[in-house]
């Protein structure tokens, strides 16, 4: 392998003349370090958090292989490696955040050397050095400022290292032209008197958001902009567990976790079959154009907890599927939210949402809508509840109370379209369907 690349790099050699005198031009070379980037994974992504370097350095790599996986605002992505040598450098650590269109490792590469002409070379050369020039003269956003604020480069490199936003140095002195006595008046005077007002304060840590918590982060402030309608429903279950505890007693010598049915299961099919009443609440609301449209596809979106924090993938196509085929899907995705092995397609064009939060606690809750879907549910956990049978309004014995296992239901609708008769309308029918659901026969089909 050396010989080889020795040959390859001789034969790419050339030299030129310069007074009498031939020297070696090495500029269209590239030896066996390759820069490995970043590029775009789609869907509006710009930066991704780094979960498992899967090689380390000196480990040798194949084209294809994979040499990290990210974690996007989405979902999971391996990213593999376009030449065959050894992984030589990692520039990042796990849990680091990597833009796209940057540098995340060097590989020695075994492939033939690449070639680029001098000119190409000098290019890039250039253009890197231009992007240092910008970025070093670049504000983050604690240091921004606006087209009004006038300031040097020095002020502005001096405003980045102290971390002045230059806007509130201008707001501050009420000028737009802003010196470095000005910036070092502001900081004395105003910044370290901040930092010594919060200096007793017992911090634990300063944590940003990443991934998946980021993630809910930008969809929890899109969503906030959404006029919520509320509305709670306690539902009687009993029918439920009984019909359950029969399936499982027939099912016993054969009863395995994918047939072992759940209440939740159950609840998904029965909450598919009142959709079909009810198709606006099986929508997306389009704000640019004033629009909503309706899915036949019952894409039953569930809020699964995992390690590293709320995932939303998707059943899909309920309204064809029996409860069987429902827990198995339940159990597949929960399995791979637990691993960060949700797929694109897993986590995309959901219609409906169910949140369990009563799986975990909780009686009630007021769940947020979000990806544009008109209508979440909320399911609280399960409680014994003393009642009257038949909703009678009138005790006269002991006879006529009734021991109930009851689950409440929280409906959240887009009220910029869902008026409150309609979601009223849904909770009524969905009460009805599981308090007088007889046999699981017809969910078994």
């Amino acid at each position: 392998m050396f010989v080889k690349n020795v040959l390859n790099v001789l034969r790419r050699v050339h030299t030129k003349p310069f007074k009498g005198r031939h020297y070696i031009n090495t500029s269209a070379i590239h030896f066996k370090i390759v820069k490995c980037k970043l590029y775009d994974i789609g869907e509006g992504i710009s930066e991704v958090e780094i979960t498992k370097w899967n090689k380390n350095e000196g480990d040798h790599v194949s084209e294809m292989e994979s040499l990290l996986t990210v974690q996007s605002d989405k979902a999971a992505v391996d990213i593999t490696s376009k030449y065959n040598g050894v992984l030589v450098k990692k520039y990042l650590n796990e849990n680091d955040m990597l833009k796209v269109g940057s540098y995340f490792c060097e590989i020695d590469t075994d492939d033939d050397i690449i070639e680029t002409n001098e000119e190409g070379v000098e290019k890039e050369e250039n253009n890197k050095r231009e992007e240092d020039d910008e970025s070093s003269l670049s504000l983050n956003d604690d240091s921004s400022t606006n087209d009004n604020i006038k300031a040097s480069p020095g002020v502005k490199r001096k405003a980045k290292e102290y971390k002045v936003n230059l806007n509130k140095v201008g707001d501050y002195f009420n000028k737009v032209n802003i010196t470095l006595e000005d910036l070092e008046l502001y900081y004395n005077n105003v910044v370290k008197n901040e930092y010594y007002d919060n200096k007793d304060m017992d911090v634990i840590d300063e944590v940003s958001l990443k991934g998946i918590k980021l993630a809910m982060c930008k969809s929890m402030n899109e969503s906030l902009q959404i006029p919520l309608f509320h509305l709670n429903e306690m539902c009687i279950i009993n029918n439920l567990i009984k019909m359950r505890k029969a399936y499982k007693e027939e099912q016993k010598n054969i009863l395995t976790k994918e047939t072992n049915i759940t209440i939740t299961c159950i609840l998904i099919k029965l909450i598919s079959n009142v959709l079909k009443e009810f198709p606006i609440l099986n929508s997306k609301f389009n704000f640019k154009t004033n629009t909503y449209t309706m899915y036949k596809n019952h894409n039953i979106s569930i809020a699964v907890d995992t390690p590293h924090g709320l995932l939303v993938p998707n059943i899909k196509n309920v309204q064809n599927k029996n409860i069987l085929d429902i827990q198995k899907d339940l159990l597949l995705l929960r399995d791979k939210a637990n691993n960060m092995q949700l797929s694109k397609n897993d986590i995309t064009n959901g219609t409906i949402t169910i949140s369990n939060f009563g799986a975990i606690s909780g009686t009630f809750a007021t769940p947020i809508v979000f990806d544009n879907q008109a209508c979440i549910i909320g399911i609280g956990k399960m409680e014994k509840k003393l009642l009257l049978k038949d909703h009678s309004s009138d005790l006269n014995s002991l006879n006529d109370i009734l021991v109930a296992d009851t689950i409440n239901f929280t409906f959240g609708a887009d009220h910029r379209y869902i008026d409150g008769a309609t979601l009223a309308q849904f909770s009524k029918m969905l009460k009805r369907n599981i308090e007088n659901c007889e046999s699981l026969g017809p969910l078994l089909e």
